[in-house]
């Protein structure tokens, strides 16, 4: 009997415990470290637009596209703008110029996330969210 309470008090104080970790990923109100930090102004489809530091994308200096079945990544170096359109089930059209001149209508995860710093705080938004991305 007494095996059997002590076994329960341990429960009961081992529970509360095994919740005060953390999902991983990073921690909120911070923002991803690149390699490289890239700059750029993101307007969203409330037509807000937000200048941004260390930007990414799910913590990435790439855009993270499909062509076709195919997966393509284009560094933000070569990257002008982007334009995003429709959502298709899981999917966003996004419409991309190169600093070639190149235009491409691609498809990107809707629920991808962008990530910046607006020097007065950390900033996170889902890509189905978005309207614009220029790069600096």
């Amino acid at each position: 009997m007494k095996r059997g309470l002590i076994l329960l008090l341990l429960l009961m104080i081992a529970l509360p415990c095994l919740g005060m970790g953390g999902l991983g990923g990073s921690p909120e109100g911070t923002v991803p470290e690149t390699d490289v930090p890239f700059q750029a102004d993101l307007k969203d489809r409330d037509g807000i637009s937000t200048s941004l530091n260390q930007f990414s994308m799910n913590g990435k200096t790439f855009l993270d596209t499909l062509r076709g079945q195919g997966q393509l990544t284009i560094p933000f170096q070569q990257i002008d703008t982007v334009t995003f359109s429709e959502v298709r089930d899981e999917e966003l059209k996004v419409d991309v110029k190169l600093k070639s001149g190149n235009v491409m209508t691609l498809a990107i995860v809707s629920d991808a996330e962008f990530y910046g710093s607006t020097g007065y705080g950390a900033f996170q938004i889902k890509a189905k969210d978005v309207y614009s991305i220029d790069f600096h």
